[in-house]
């Protein structure tokens, strides 16, 4: 398990510093940046309840 936890983990992160690049680059209300934050907020859900179930 893991393995799965480092890969999400792993995605979180590069999603985030994506969303970092995309504000830097856009600015924060920017549809890309948007989408990127909702990816981010996804994959945090999904740690947050693979972490909450143990």
């Amino acid at each position: 398990m893991n393995i799965g936890r480092n890969s999400l983990l792993s995605n979180i992160e590069k999603t985030r510093l994506e969303m970092i690049h995309l504000a830097h680059q856009y600015g924060y209300s920017n549809p890309s940046v948007v989408l990127c934050s909702q990816r981010l907020d996804l994959l945090l859900n999904v740690y947050n309840n693979t972490t909450t179930k143990h």
